[in-house]
């Protein structure tokens, strides 16, 4: 089943936030174990940016955000031909129901990588090709005899997480808070540099504070051009997939199979996941930093798992409450079975 889903606090300030909430000083804070890397400085961007635009025209217009080889093991042969087809349903409409379509029409974002989106679409298909190789062996028993398999699903989680639509909203939205700021601080602390920058670039002096703004403007129209085009994540999501998938170079993954029930996959699969919290990524504040473990369906009844190794995270009654409530909702459709929280481990790498 697939479905259509439309500034992390430190470590020290979770474990005191843990201590407030009740929790006893021998309760282990489980997190990611990761060498952080810093990103890049502004040099090393703008190298980046030099990079990317070598291929600036070269454009691809529909785009997979979710693996098209995840896709095809969540897929059942369909009527007389037996044609694989996922069954999809979009979450967006209440009262939608499923709709079978093919592993090549789901998943997809058009113009998600708005620049230069064919060198991204690389490191993707790389670990497309890759992946394939890693599930057949998940499947026969020979998935830890080579280490290989372990890093191709530890980039292809990496690669889910950065080059996902949560990700893409998050820096549309930073973007938007700090330019707002810009402008903010330059019209209270600078209006005079900025009445002096309008006077020497027009001639005559301002009036109003939308000539003031103009020149605040002015000042950041370079970045406001590579957001404009799509530039600064098209940047990111190659800088980022290389870091993280750097800093988790020595997580082990695990694979976890549920006792009973199904999986489901959605166009956000790559989970962030902390016990007692309802959220799953960086929209609900959880990054590397703060979650327990990172999970990746791998099909109806295999999930990949860096980090704590549940494969799911515990809740107050208040979230159960609201989980319950769309868990109705959704057994109220037809084809449709809920999975439970109970998972068998597989020996891990």
């Amino acid at each position: 089943m697939l479905f259509n889903d439309g500034a992390a606090p430190t470590l020290r300030a979770r474990v005191e936030n843990q201590r407030r909430a009740g929790y006893t000083a021998c309760r282990p804070v489980l997190v990611l174990s990761f060498r952080y890397t810093p990103p890049p400085t502004p040099a090393q961007y703008d190298r980046l940016v030099r990079e990317a635009s070598q291929n600036s025209q070269q454009l691809k217009l529909d785009q997979h955000v979710v693996s098209r080889v995840l896709l095809d093991q969540f897929a059942e042969p369909v009527g007389s031909k037996g044609e694989r087809k996922v069954s999809s349903l979009n979450r967006a409409y209440i009262q939608a129901k499923p709709t079978k379509r093919g592993p090549a029409g789901c998943g997809k974002f058009r113009h998600f990588v708005r620049y230069a989106s064919n060198s991204s679409e690389a490191a993707w298909m790389a670990t497309e090709t890759l992946l394939r190789e890693a599930l057949d062996a998940a499947d026969n028993g020979t998935f830890f005899d080579q280490t290989q398999h372990s890093d191709t699903v530890r980039d292809a989680i990496v690669l889910h997480l950065v080059r996902s639509i949560p990700a893409l909203i998050v820096s549309d939205e930073t973007w938007r808070h700090r330019h707002a700021a810009h402008i903010d601080q330059w019209m209270r602390n600078g209006r005079d540099a900025l009445f002096w920058l309008h006077r020497a670039g027009f001639g005559w002096s301002p009036t109003s504070d939308q000539e003031l703004q103009v020149m605040a403007e002015d000042l950041i129209s370079p970045v406001a051009a590579q957001m404009d085009r799509g530039v600064y994540f098209r940047v990111s999501v190659g800088e980022r997939f290389q870091r993280f998938s750097h800093m988790l170079a020595n997580e082990p993954v695990k694979l976890r199979r549920p006792t009973s029930g199904e999986l489901l996959i959605g166009d956000v699969p790559a989970l962030a996941l902390r016990d007692g919290h309802l959220g799953t990524g960086p929209r609900d504040g959880l990054g590397l930093e703060n979650c327990d473990e990172l999970v990746l369906p791998l099909g109806p009844h295999l999930m990949a798992v860096l980090g704590a190794g549940h494969g799911y995270n515990t809740m107050g009654k208040e979230a159960t409450r609201t989980l319950r409530k769309t868990r109705a909702v959704f057994l109220g459709m037809p084809g449709i079975r809920a999975p439970e929280p109970n998972l068998r481990l597989e020996r891990d790498a």
